[in-house]
Parts: C-alpha cells; sequence; structure tokens
C-alpha cells in the first residue's frame, strides 16, 4: 500500500484525511494547525521520504513554494482552485507525475462530487484514493475543472443556503426552526435521492418531477411563482458561473 502525505489540514484537507484515513498510510504535515486528533510529522523532509503520493491541500498563493521544497519526483495530487498543470509542473520536480483533483466537502461522508484531469499515468492512484468517496469524474479538458469548481465544488454552500432559507420559510410560517431544519434537510434529500433513482431507469428532466408536484392553482405553483419573481433559477445559474469565473481569474494571480 503507498503511503500518502496530506499537505495542509484545513477546511479541505481536514475532511480528506478524515475520509482515507482508515484505507490508508497517511501522514500529515501543516506547521499552522493546531488540531488534536492527528499527529502531524513536524518535518518536510520526513513527509517526502515516506509518501509516494502528496495530496496538496494548501491554499493557491503556497502551492509553488510547497511544491519547491520537494527534492524527488512525486505524484501530486492537488486540490487548487486555478493554479494550472503547466504551473503545477513547472513548480514540480522533473518527472513528477500530477494529478488536478477539484473534490468537495460531502466527500467525508463519502457523498462528495469530484472531478480530475492530468498525467493519466496515475489516475489509477486517483481512484483508489478518491474513488470510494463519492461521484468522481475523469474530465476531458483541463478547463472542465473550473467548471466543476464553480458547480460542486462550491455547490455544497449552495445547498447550505438554500437549506437554511426552506427552514426560516418554515419558521415563518409558524414551525419551529429545529423542525423546520429537519424538514428542510429530508425534502432536499428525498427529492435529490428521488431524481436520482428516476434518471436510473430513464433519462428524466428535474421538471417533470417538478410537475408532479405542481397541481394547478395549488400550493406549489404559488411558491414556484414566488421563486421566478425574485429570479430563482437565475440566481442559482449565474452563482455557478461566478465561482466558475473566480476560478479562472485565480489562475492569473
Amino acid at each position: 500500500m503507498k503511503k500518502i502525505g496530506i499537505i495542509g489540514l484545513g477546511n479541505m484537507g481536514y475532511p480528506i484525511y478524515r475520509a482515507i484515513q482508515n484505507e490508508f498510510k497517511v501522514l500529515c504535515f501543516d506547521p499552522y494547525s493546531n488540531r488534536k486528533d492527528i499527529v502531524f510529522e513536524t518535518k518536510f523532509s520526513k513527509l517526502e521520504e515516506e509518501c509516494e503520493i502528496l495530496i496538496l491541500c494548501v491554499k493557491p498563493d503556497k502551492i509553488s513554494d510547497t511544491l519547491k521544497k520537494l527534492k524527488t519526483p512525486k505524484t501530486i495530487l492537488s486540490i487548487a482552485a486555478g493554479i494550472n498543470l503547466a504551473k503545477l509542473r513547472e513548480a514540480s520536480p522533473t518527472n513528477s507525475k500530477i494529478v488536478r483533483i477539484m473534490p468537495n466537502l460531502p466527500l467525508q461522508i463519502k457523498e462528495g462530487a469530484m472531478g480530475y484531469i492530468g498525467d493519466s499515468e496515475v489516475y489509477e492512484d486517483v481512484k483508489s484514493i478518491f474513488g470510494k468517496l463519492g461521484l468522481l469524474l475523469e474530465l476531458t479538458s483541463e478547463a472542465a475543472i473550473d467548471a466543476v469548481t464553480g458547480l460542486s465544488g462550491s455547490g455544497p454552500a449552495f445547498v447550505f443556503s438554500f437549506i437554511h432559507a426552506l427552514a426560516e420559510g418554515g419558521v415563518k410560517s409558524g414551525l419551529s426552526y429545529a423542525d423546520a431544519l429537519k424538514l428542510s434537510i429530508q425534502t432536499v434529500k428525498g427529492s435529490a435521492m428521488l431524481l436520482e433513482e428516476e434518471l436510473s431507469k430513464n433519462p428524466v428532466h428535474p421538471n417533470e418531477l417538478r410537475n408532479r408536484v405542481t397541481s394547478p392553482g395549488g400550493t406549489t405553483i404559488f411558491g414556484l411563482d414566488k421563486l421566478e419573481e425574485n429570479k430563482f433559477h437565475y440566481a442559482v445559474m449565474n452563482a455557478v458561473y461566478a465561482a466558475f469565473k473566480r476560478a479562472e481569474e485565480l489562475k492569473g494571480k
């Protein structure tokens, strides 16, 4: 079993560690972390010596400096938004194998939505590490990973915001927040699972399922009317697009 080193145990590095720690031998390096449930390597050189695969989870502006510390070629999996393969190769030791992967937070419970692109020689390593953590898509172009960043990378934040908004709608209508939140979570989860189940049988547009809920003159159509009045579809679509454009902008920094 190949040893894996995780560099950076922040908002994404830590969930990755939590998700794979029982499946692999994992070493961690982060001189700025104060987490008490992880035994950190204190020397970067020790991490490099021990590990064949490095998962790079530091902030984009620290990527180059981190990679330039390496003395030997490695398999490097970078989750940094906006740092392209060319820049990663430029900063890495010659003959390193590089893959960009965009994970998202639900991988922590093995329900992630991820895309990857890079050196195909190490795709089996990518699949062995991330393949059991949710949906893992092999992308056909590097440009597509910015779209993955905007959609599934940032998407959980949009979903959490939607769930909170649903719950507050329930509170406005007379429910306690605790009850409204439980109902909101289950509604989102159940709706997503139903759509997934329907798609496994035959192609179906999400609007087809929406129409099954919507009766003429009923409660749902009045709610949908308010969503459209407030440009709900436009807002969500452009939230994804704004995140995608920001990922593109980061390339120039």
